[in-house]
């Protein structure tokens, strides 16, 4: 008889083997963390010639996790597809096009191997690695062509066999062309301002320049093949440096110590081949913020600031802060009437270019702060863009204004370029199209607040050239305010110290501080024509002529008359005289003032209380009445004499 498990029974059980299958079943492995490298390139060169021409990649490979990883290799990787377009460089440049390209593993030179697949790479390892590849290997066939080269690092974290990439690196690689391309390396000599007024700076800032960067940069200049870009204002401090200065000290003055230095330099400036040298505009000033803002002037004053002579007769171009500008800024600049403009903003395209407005443009190299492609940066990735741009451009322009930028030029020229000073360049003819610039999505400039500055200032000048005609000061104007926009303020020293004392020199507040006017506050008339001093103190440095201005709060009882001009020398004070004409007893306010033979008022007022007592008139009258008096007693008495007289002879 066969018996039949209740239905309810047969799903208990069933339950109970299904938790059991899966409490008995092994637990699956967990998957491991994957570790987290890094890899920079060091250094890319290319050895041998023909057959055996070849592509060594230098780098170092870092263990930036917190996991190990094992079986770590190096392996070479490129792409065959050579970039011949400018647009094509550009998307590939700004990560949007990523070429897929392949690892390359045929033979022992195309890998290095870091650690074996059973030896861990600890977090913080850190190994250097080399690996090459003839350009046969490469794929790289193509003279003058531009391709992408680079590394993956492949590993695991568990020491089997499941390799994958780990990390990788890629950079622009140049494949010689058969012509040598020209390069043209223009080293600019420039620097913040220091310079407040004749003789005098506001620090030591240029004397430390001189010694170190500077110094670095003229000895490059100097070199054959080199070319040099200077600013006007910096020989103009120079050049007073090296005849004897002084350096603010508080409220006073100091020697400057940097006279032999500054006389130093200038000589071996001046010994500098002139064919290969140009001037910027007077300052070097901030034109894209000057634009921005609107500041007309700013061009003006450059343009009219005293260019030493030794550089008068030199090419002028005009250098943005970072080259960049947009067709408005060439607009801008056209009353410059310069050479050239150099530029960054222009695309791909041949060194000298036209512009708008009929201008001439220098297409500067990326900086050395530029890298690519993609996010991609270290120094290979910089050098091999400026290569690339050079294959594109027909040839490169460099600008080199740091110690970095002299040390990268110094390091990255290949034999396949070949130096051409800035005059050559200057002769080309652009072509006939016009380039277009565009600016970057971010731009660089001088605060809105400077150009506020440089409007206060201009009237503070304005000012001080009334007050003080034929001021040494004053010649200064244009170059002073042309170092207040300077682009070298961008990214470079804070310029509040030297604002500051260039205010101390021409600023109204200065000039209410050290041209005074004094007089007693209170003047008692016992005539209506009686006179009291005021005197004008003058503690500038230069001579001033002012006029001396009277305003009565009731000139219908007392007025005064304004002075003529008068001259006070520079650390002098001038008393005159100066009468009031009232016309009825009483205490009237008087406020005196000081103004420039233009009328503009200097300084602060002065109250000055006038009381007219006319004690004179009483005075007078008690005068009158005493003659009256003394008459009608002397008549009398001659009356009385004479009929005595008569009474006798009766």
């Amino acid at each position: 008889m066969t018996r039949t498990i209740p239905a309810k029974l047969a799903l208990v059980l069933a339950w109970l083997v299904t938790v059991a299958a899966v409490l008995i079943a092994p637990a699956a492995p967990a998957q491991a963390v994957v570790p987290e490298l890094k890899v920079e390139l060091t250094s890319l060169r290319t050895t041998g010639s023909g057959k055996k021409a070849t592509a060594v990649l230098r780098g170092r490979v870092t263990n930036v996790g917190a996991q190990p990883a094992f079986g770590v290799r190096a392996m070479l990787w490129r792409s065959r597809d050579p970039i011949t377009e400018a647009s094509v460089f550009a998307s590939v440049l700004s990560g949007q096009n990523q070429p897929w390209g392949t690892p390359l593993y045929r033979t022992t030179d195309h890998y290095f191997s870091i650690t074996a697949s059973d030896q861990a790479f600890d977090p913080g390892a850190s190994a250097e690695f080399t690996v090459r590849g003839t350009l046969a290997d490469l794929g790289f066939t193509g003279k003058g062509r531009i391709y992408l080269l680079g590394v993956q690092v492949r590993g695991t974290a568990d020491a089997s066999s499941n390799y994958q990439v780990l990390a990788r690196a890629r950079t622009f690689y140049v494949n010689p062309p058969e012509e040598k391309l020209p390069l043209t390396s223009i080293v600019l000599l420039s620097a913040a301002p220091s310079k407040v007024r004749p003789d005098v700076f506001a620090d030591e800032r240029l004397l430390d320049d001189l010694t170190a960067r500077l110094d670095t940069l003229l000895g490059l200049a100097g070199r054959p093949g080199m070319s040099w870009l200077v600013d006007p204002a910096l020989i103009d401090e120079i050049a007073d440096m090296a005849d004897g200065y002084s350096v603010i000290d508080g409220k006073a003055t100091r020697p400057g110590t940097g006279q032999q230095v500054a006389q130093s330099w200038l000589q071996r400036f001046r010994a500098l081949p002139k064919d290969r040298g140009a001037r910027t505009l007077f300052g070097n000033p901030d034109v894209l913020g000057a634009e921005k803002n609107q500041a007309q002037e700013v061009l003006r004053r450059s343009l009219a600031a005293t260019v030493p002579s030794e550089l008068s007769g030199l090419p002028l171009v005009v250098v943005p802060n970072g080259g960049v500008a947009s067709a408005s800024t060439l607009a801008w600049l056209k009353d410059a009437d310069a050479d050239a403009i150099a530029v960054s903003t222009a695309g791909r395209g041949p060194t000298v270019a036209a512009g708008a407005s009929g201008s001439r443009l220098l297409r500067l190299a990326p900086s050395t702060n530029s890298a690519g492609p993609g996010t991609e940066d270290g120094p290979v990735q910089r050098a091999q863009r400026q290569y690339a741009e050079a294959i594109l451009g027909g040839g490169l322009v460099r600008l080199i204004g740091t110690l970095n930028q002299a040390t990268a030029d110094a390091d990255t020229s290949p034999r396949w370029l070949t130096r051409v000073g800035l005059d050559s360049l200057l002769e080309d003819d652009p072509e006939d199209a016009t380039a277009t610039l565009t600016l970057p999505a971010k731009v660089t400039t001088l605060p809105t607040s400077r150009f506020r500055q440089y409007t206060t200032l201009a009237r503070g000048f304005t000012g001080y050239r009334d007050l003080v005609p034929n001021s040494a000061l004053a010649a200064d104007e244009d170059a002073t305010l042309s170092r207040l926009v300077s682009a070298n303020w961008i990214g470079g020293p804070s310029p509040n110290s030297w604002l500051s004392a260039v205010n101390a020199g021409v600023g109204a507040d200065a000039i209410a501080d050290r041209v005074v006017l004094s007089a007693s506050p209170r003047v008692l008339m016992s005539s209506r024509t009686n006179e009291f001093p005021v005197t004008v103190i003058n503690r500038l440095t230069e001579p001033i002529v002012v006029r001396v201005v009277f305003a009565s709060d009731n000139p219908q009882r007392i007025s005064i008359a304004d002075s003529a001009p008068i001259t006070v020398g520079p650390g002098q004070s001038q008393t005159i005289n100066v009468r009031p004409e009232a016309s009825s007893n009483g205490l009237v306010n008087v406020t005196a003032s000081l103004r420039t033979t233009s009328d503009k008022p200097i300084g602060r007022n002065t109250r000055i209380a006038v009381e007219v007592t006319d004690l004179g008139v009483i005075g007078w009258i008690i005068v009158i009445v005493s003659g009256v008096v003394l008459v009608a007693t002397t008549a009398l008495r001659i009356r009385q004499v004479r009929r005595k007289q008569r009474e006798e002879e009766l």
